[in-house]
C-alpha cells in the first residue's frame, strides 16, 4: 500500500523512499498516512501471521517482507486468576509465543522489512534486551549486517548471548546505558550507518497494531479493557492505531479502554496523566520489570490523548506485586512470563480496587515476554 510519513508537529509530509525516524524540517516525530486508508477489503485471508495484514503496513514491496511466522498468538482464558479476582471474563493473549519469545517480533518484522525495502544493508542498535534479540534475529534473516552495542558486564546475559549468536558485530562499551547510546551515535555519525531507535520509530509501532486486528478476529465479543506493560508505550500506541483503523472501516463500533502498567520506580506516564512532575531516582533503575524502565517516553503526549479518547488510564505497580503475580500465574495457570509482563496483573488488581473495572467487564491482558528470558526473581 502506498504511504507517506507526516510530522506530528509541523505536518510536513515525507515520501517513503528513505528510512526516516524524524521530520527533516523540524526534527519532530513521524506518523504514517496511507493511500487509500486501510480497510477490511485489503486483508489477505489465506495468509498466516503478519502477511495477512501486509496491505495495511508500511512496506512498499511485498517481496521484501521479512517474516518468521510472528503473530496469530492464542488468546487463553485465565479461569483460576478469574476466580481469585472475582472477574469471570479474564483473558490473556500469549505474545511470548512469537518467534524470539516476545512481542518485539511484530514490530521488528515490519521495521526490518522497511530497511530491506529502502536498500539498507547495515544497521546499528544500542539495545541488549528483547528488542535487540528480536532485531538481531530479523536482520540475520534479511541479510542485513547488524552492529550491536553492549555493556562489558553483559557478556553473561542470555539475551546478549542470543544477540551474538545471530552473527552480530558486537561493540563493547562501558557499563551504562548512556555509554551504549553515546557510542552507537558516534559510530553511526562516523560510518554513515543508520542507528535504530525504538522509542522514536513509527515503523515498529505499525507492526504492533496487528495485535488489535487479531483481537477483533479472535474475540467476536471485544474486551472492555486491555492492560499493557508500558515503557515507551509502543504497544498502547499500536493497539490504538489498529483499533482506530477498524473503527473507521466499520469493522468495530467501539474501542476498548486502553490502560498502561508501569512500576512505582519508573512512572513518567502515570505522573503525566495525574498532572504531576516525576523525576527518576539517582543511579540505575533497579526494578525487576526492566522492560519498562523508560524515564522519558518520546510520544508521551500521544499516549495521554489515547487515554482520554479510550477512557483508559495508567497505573503504577509496587515492586513486591510484580514477582508475586509472576509466581501466582505460573502456579495456577501454568503460564510462565517475564516480570515485566506480570505488571499487568498488579495494574488489574488496582483498577478493580478503584472501581474502574467491574466484575461484569471483559478484560484482556497481553503477556509480552517469555519467563525463561530473564533470571527468576
Amino acid at each position: 500500500m502506498a504511504y507517506i510519513l507526516i510530522c506530528i508537529d509541523c505536518l510536513q509530509e515525507h515520501d517513503s523512499s528513505k528510512y526516516r525516524l524524524l521530520c527533516e524540517s523540524c526534527n519532530g516525530l513521524l506518523d504514517t498516512k496511507y493511500y487509500p486508508a486501510p480497510g477490511k477489503d485489503l486483508l489477505f485471508s489465506n495468509n498466516k501471521g503478519i502477511a495477512r495484514y501486509l496491505a495495511t503496513l508500511p512496506i512498499n514491496n511485498p517481496r521484501n517482507l521479512i517474516t518468521m511466522g510472528e503473530g496469530d498468538t492464542p488468546i487463553v482464558q485465565l479461569n483460576h486468576i478469574a476466580k481469585l479476582l472475582e472477574l469471570p471474563n479474564l483473558f490473556s493473549k500469549l505474545e511470548y509465543m512469537n518467534p524470539t519469545g516476545s512481542f518485539k517480533d511484530r514490530g521488528n518484522a515490519v521495521q526490518v522489512s522497511v530497511l530491506k525495502d529502502v536498500g539498507i544493508t547495515e544497521i546499528a542498535d544500542p539495545t541488549g534486551g528483547n528488542a535487540g534479540h528480536s532485531f538481531a534475529a530479523y536482520c540475520a534473516r534479511a541479510g542485513i549486517k547488524f552492529h550491536g552495542f553492549a555493556n562489558k558486564d553483559g557478556l553473561s546475559q542470555s539475551k546478549i548471548q542470543a544477540i551474538m549468536l545471530h552473527g552480530t558485530n558486537m561493540h563493547w562499551v562501558a557499563n551504562t546505558r548512556e555509554a551504549r547510546v553515546e557510542e552507537a551515535n558516534r559510530f553511526s555519525q562516523e560510518s554513515g550507518i543508520p542507528r535504530v531507535n525504538y522509542a522514536l520509530n513509527i515503523y515498529f509501532i505499525e507492526g504492533l497494531k496487528i495485535i488489535a486486528y487479531e483481537i477483533v478476529e479472535q474475540m467476536p465479543l471485544l474486551p472492555d479493557h486491555i492492560i499493557i506493560p508500558s515503557g515507551n508505550g509502543s504497544i498502547l500506541h499500536g493497539l490504538w492505531k489498529g483499533f482506530s483503523e477498524m473503527l473507521a472501516d466499520g469493522r468495530i463500533t467501539k474501542i476498548p479502554q486502553l490502560h498502561a502498567a508501569q512500576t512505582d520506580e519508573t512512572q513518567p506516564i502515570v505522573a503525566a496523566f495525574e498532572g504531576r512532575k516525576w523525576m527518576p531516582k539517582l543511579g540505575k533503575a533497579s526494578s525487576i520489570a526492566n522492560g519498562v524502565g523508560v524515564p522519558e517516553p518520546p510520544r508521551l503526549a500521544t499516549l495521554l490523548e489515547i487515554f482520554e479518547a479510550s477512557g483508559g488510564m495508567p497505573i503504577a505497580v509496587p515492586e513486591a506485586k510484580i514477582s508475586d503475580w509472576q509466581r501466582k500465574l505460573a502456579e495456577t495457570e501454568g503460564i510462565f512470563i517475564e516480570p515485566t509482563s506480570a505488571l499487568v496483573f498488579g495494574a488489574l488488581e488496582r483498577l478493580i480496587d478503584i472501581g474502574a473495572i467491574k466484575t461484569t467487564d471483559r478484560v484482556l491482558l497481553p503477556l509480552t515476554g517469555f519467563g525463561a528470558k530473564e533470571p527468576i526473581p
